[in-house]
């Protein structure tokens, strides 16, 4: 960052401290909150339609899936303001990012971070700093949680004081953000470091999130669109109990969110269950905008026996077949 950015980040987290500190706010929930509204800025981190898209500067970054870590340590190195909303396209890959392919990088990117520097932790790495980087990064950008530290790392992390080198430029890279500081002032912030079991996707969760979204009351399309819902219903039933195979709730969810549990703050844009008509009855995904797509018979026909249109659900769920509407 230049020396200008950098004096107006530290005034934006004095000014997030002294808020949270004189309105006796605690809740970790809230204290990311705010600190998100001031801190993270340019474009919307989550957006509706790729009609707005320019509305606002990103960071824009190319990862290869293949070498995930390579290239998202490159590139995140790279950038020069990190308050600036991530904008993410995998190689080949020509899905404009509205706030999915963001989300997917940063779930990705944990579980590897994890794998390979924290179980079990190489401290002779020199990648901690980048490393604190994206913690900060997927806290502040609806991303997932660094739940990946043990408590006694995360105890030297925040409270030892003189603690081992690669924890030192892992503080570096969390406060090129702020977040040292933060957690260090608002200790309730540990809470989004500290493991935790996750919470289990369940049917009345999924079903909440993924609300349908049918056409006229009374409709012969509303009937169809019906039709084809109570046997999704059968199959989330039939998921959630285990008798899908490899299918659970959560690939569900991550198939049209591109995450498997619920952001802390909430979805910006909330999934919803939409219908089309066309011939192929394989569901489809736009992890952008959260919306999962269940096809209706085209031309009034008739829905494929329970068990083909279930392994066409099994197809889809397991193998990410996003963005084919």
């Amino acid at each position: 960052m230049t020396g200008q950015t950098e004096d107006l980040l530290k005034r934006t987290i004095n000014s997030c401290i002294d808020f949270c500190t004189e309105h006796k706010v605690t809740d970790p929930v809230d204290i990311l909150r705010h600190i998100q509204e001031k801190i993270v800025c340019g474009r919307d981190l989550d957006l509706s339609d790729d009609a707005t898209t320019n509305d606002g500067e990103t960071n824009f970054i190319l990862v290869d899936r293949d070498t995930l870590l390579q290239s998202a340590f490159e590139e995140i190195t790279a950038l020069t303001d990190l308050r600036l909303t991530l904008q993410v396209q995998f190689y080949e890959e020509g899905a404009v990012d509205l706030g999915g392919p963001r989300k997917e990088f940063f779930a990705i990117l944990m579980r590897d971070i994890k794998q390979k520097y924290f179980d079990p932790v190489k401290e002779w790495s020199k990648d901690y700093e980048v490393i604190g980087k994206i913690f900060a990064l997927s806290i502040l950008q609806n991303g997932a949680l660094p739940r990946i530290m043990t408590t006694d790392l995360i105890e030297e992390l925040f409270e030892t004081e003189e603690p081992r080198q690669f924890v030192k430029d892992l503080r570096r890279g969390l406060d090129s953000l702020g977040f040292y500081q933060l957690v260090r002032s608002l200790p309730s912030l540990i809470h989004l470091f500290t493991p935790i079991q996750p919470t289990p996707i369940t049917f009345k969760k999924i079903t909440t999130l993924l609300k349908p979204e049918f056409a006229a009351e009374g409709s012969n399309r509303t009937k169809a669109e019906k039709k084809v819902y109570s046997k999704f219903l059968k199959y989330l039933r039939e998921a959630a109990s285990g008798r899908r195979g490899d299918v659970n709730l959560a690939k569900v969810l991550k198939f049209a969110t591109s995450v498997e549990e619920e952001p802390i703050l909430g979805f910006t844009l909330h999934p919803s269950l939409h219908f089309s008509e066309r011939k192929s009855h394989l569901p489809t995904g736009n992890t952008c905008i959260n919306r999962l797509m269940l096809t209706v018979p085209e031309n009034g026909g008739k829905l494929p026996e329970e068990d083909v249109l279930f392994n066409f659900f099994d197809y889809a769920f397991c193998n990410a077949y996003y963005g084919l509407q």
